[in-house]
């Protein structure tokens, strides 16, 4: 599970944002173009609330649906 607030910032460095649309049952939608295309798309986020978690369901369907690399939710470990 991820926070909305970091999946926003981890999604910019892919060119993607995550927009509040203010009203019904899915309130926020990530849009964009998907990776290595010029096709835009944009995928609904049923999430409620200032910094609710994402699930492990959606963000693997923002991975899909944008063609993302499979780590990219994955925390990255300083060595």
């Amino acid at each position: 599970m991820l926070r909305l607030n970091r999946l926003r910032r981890i999604l910019k460095d892919y060119g993607l944002t995550v927009e509040s649309t203010g009203r019904g049952k899915h309130p926020f939608k990530v849009r964009g173009k998907v990776f290595g295309t010029d096709r835009q798309h944009t995928y609904p986020l049923k999430v409620h609330g200032k910094n609710p978690e994402i699930s492990k369901s959606y963000l693997r369907g923002i991975v899909e649906e944008f063609n993302l690399p499979r780590d990219v939710f994955e925390k990255k470990r300083e060595r």
